[in-house]
């Protein structure tokens, strides 16, 4: 059911995440060299990637793309899509903070003089409303669904 809110909610919030995998974090300034912190690592300014490990962040942005795609299509299960947003709300807030994470521990290795984040880093909690919203809707539908049976 493309047509309802949720699903467009639940759209934007996978659009959202792919955008968050396209681009840096944040880029942090070293002595006039330019480091970029993305989902997939820490690059130098020749783009080579840095020892820090960002597995665990990319695990998770593939994650939530995967859920909020998946959950577009379970419209006909209301009980397992509303699972699936709180499950989504979890992981976005989990996200947010392994990102802040690794800003810091960026920050920290490279003994960054300034830091630039993206406007990327407001993604995750933009997301969380729409998810929110979703779920808000889709509880509606489920609530109006039992009203109806009620009424038979």
């Amino acid at each position: 059911m493309i047509q309802r809110p949720q699903t467009l909610y639940l759209l934007g919030v996978f659009i959202l995440a792919v955008l968050l995998m396209t681009g840096p974090i944040a880029l942090f300034n070293v002595g006039g060299a330019e480091y970029l912190l993305k989902y997939s690592g820490l690059f130098d300014p020749a783009g080579e990637r840095l020892q820090l490990a960002t597995w665990p962040l990319s695990v998770f942005f593939m994650l939530v793309i995967f859920l909020a795609f998946l959950n577009i299509f379970f419209y006909r299960n209301r009980i397992r899509q509303m699972r699936i947003c709180i499950f989504l709300i979890f992981l976005f807030a989990g996200m947010v903070g392994m990102i802040f994470y690794y800003l810091a521990i960026a920050r920290h290795q490279l003994d960054a003089v300034r830091t630039l984040h993206n406007w990327r880093i407001i993604i995750p909690p933009i997301a969380i409303i729409m998810v929110y919203m979703a779920f808000r809707r889709i509880r509606r539908d489920e609530l109006l669904v039992k009203a109806y049976d009620r009424i038979r």
